[in-house]
């Protein structure tokens, strides 16, 4: 039987990271395995085409994502900064179709009280995440309180405007991907962090060619669903339909609803089986939507438009530099109507409704050469098998009772995945990386500390 030192299970950018790490410490006898047709995990989306053929595809990164820019730079990769170069209108679109231009998500009739309340509340969410400890937000002083309420609740009891109300909570909406009734506030004071907003626009690299480009460096087998994970005295058997191998220690790059599909033996302590059962997930249908030209900018749109009936609930502009293509992104949430910009059920399940639908939206928003796409891709409302939605909004009282385990080793077996990264990169490309890393100095450490003894 095959041994190694250290085995990985899950090649997505975390467990890249871990590979790539330890060996550069020397550790040579290190093995990736991936239960997917090929390396990625969630970052490598699913991709339409350009009208030459060619994949597309691009992730925003932030200027503070210091681990993603300097992979980035290891592997000299392109990294594109977002400035279409001219001043574009974002619009609004309500349940009627109609449009008005907006600022932020704030319709530029609404009035200048509500915008004040509006940055009011923004700021005082941004005040409470300065005091939070980021790293391990349950040891933060107020963590009980912030952890046993929802947003919702939190907004309701610091402003009686519904403008604002709605208004704030479709902004949250946009970062969590959750409405607020269903989010603790803990969560999002830590998700969001010290600083709502970045000015600066956002930059944008290729995540499939990152991706490529780490697995070339690494041993990776792809194909190996890992079904069972046993540990014993001295080492840990890992085993799947392809077979089985031995490890010194290994890392579990996977996020917790996936680990969930593993079988344990001995049996994971109880607190952490309760935990991987109920991680909470946002899923939504993501599509892009490849056009010729990005035509919007010719009449003073950004792309970026939020749409009421929430078929989508938002679009943007993820065109090249270059503008060689258009292509949007829209996101449509599947938690359902009753909440805001959540889309009828009823669309959900039907792929072909929510393209006529989101088409149709889109043309009446941006004219009617958004009728006519040159790629459509829309990816499922459920999780993939290997690739389950990365961002997780926790409910109340789920961070405070569970956030202590998600870094806890369990003898010899570590964990990675950007869920197990602190906030607020926890759910980022940057997560990602962060953790592998960490979870692979964790290794090194256990390692040395054997040998010593």
């Amino acid at each position: 039987m095959k041994h190694v030192e250290i085995a990985i299970v899950g090649a997505g950018l975390s467990g890249l990271a871990a590979a790539r790490y330890v060996r550069s410490r020397g550790v040579e006898s290190v093995l990736v395995l991936e239960g997917g047709p090929q390396a990625g995990g969630r970052a490598r989306m699913p991709r339409a085409a350009g009208p030459d053929g060619a994949a597309t595809g691009r992730m925003f990164v932030g200027h503070a994502d210091r681990a993603v820019l300097e992979l980035a730079e290891e592997f000299d990769l392109a990294v594109e900064d977002v400035d279409p170069g001219q001043t574009l209108d974002d619009l609004r679109v309500d349940e009627a179709g109609f449009s008005a231009v907006s600022t932020l998500n704030v319709p530029a009739h609404v009035s200048w009280w509500t915008r004040l309340r509006n940055e009011w509340v923004l700021a005082r969410l941004v005040r409470l995440a300065a005091g939070l400890d980021l790293a391990e937000p349950w040891r933060s002083a107020r963590a009980e309180e912030l952890d046993a309420q929802t947003v919702r609740t939190w907004l309701r009891s610091h402003s009686t405007d519904p403008g604002v109300l709605e208004l704030v909570e479709e902004q949250l909406t946009f970062e969590a991907g959750l409405p607020a009734d269903r989010i603790s506030m803990l969560w999002l004071l830590a998700h969001i962090g010290p600083v709502l907003r970045d000015d600066r626009e956002p930059l944008r690299l290729d995540p499939a060619e990152l991706l490529d480009r780490m697995a070339a460096c690494a041993a990776v087998r792809t194909g190996c669903h890992v079904a069972d994970v046993g540990q014993e005295a001295d080492r840990v058997r890992l085993s799947g339909p392809w077979g089985s191998l031995t490890a010194d220690r290994v890392i579990l790059a996977v996020s917790p609803a996936d680990a969930q599909r593993v079988a344990f033996s001995p049996p994971l302590p109880a607190s952490r089986r309760r935990m991987q059962r109920q991680w909470p997930q946002a899923e939504i249908i993501r599509t892009e939507i490849v056009y010729w030209r990005p035509f919007w900018r010719n009449f003073g749109l950004s792309g970026e438009a939020v749409f009421e009936d929430g078929i989508p609930a938002w679009t943007f502009d993820d065109s090249p530099a270059d503008a060689s293509y258009g292509r949007l992104v829209a996101h449509t949430y599947t938690f359902g109507e009753a909440d805001p910009l959540g889309a009828d059920q009823s669309v959900i399940e039907a792929p072909a409704r929510h393209r006529g639908i989101l088409l149709d939206n889109l043309q009446r928003t941006f004219g009617p050469l958004a009728a006519d796409p040159v790629a459509f891709v829309q990816s499922p409302a459920g999780p993939d098998t290997y690739s389950r939605a990365f961002q997780s909004p926790t409910p109340p009282g789920f961070l405070t009772e569970y956030g202590p385990l998600l870094r806890r080793s369990c003898g010899r077996i570590h964990w990675a995945a950007t869920e197990t990264a602190a906030f607020p990169a926890n759910g980022a490309l940057e997560g990602a990386v962060a953790s592998g890393l960490r979870a692979a100095g964790e290794v090194l450490d256990a390692r040395s500390a054997t040998e010593a003894s």
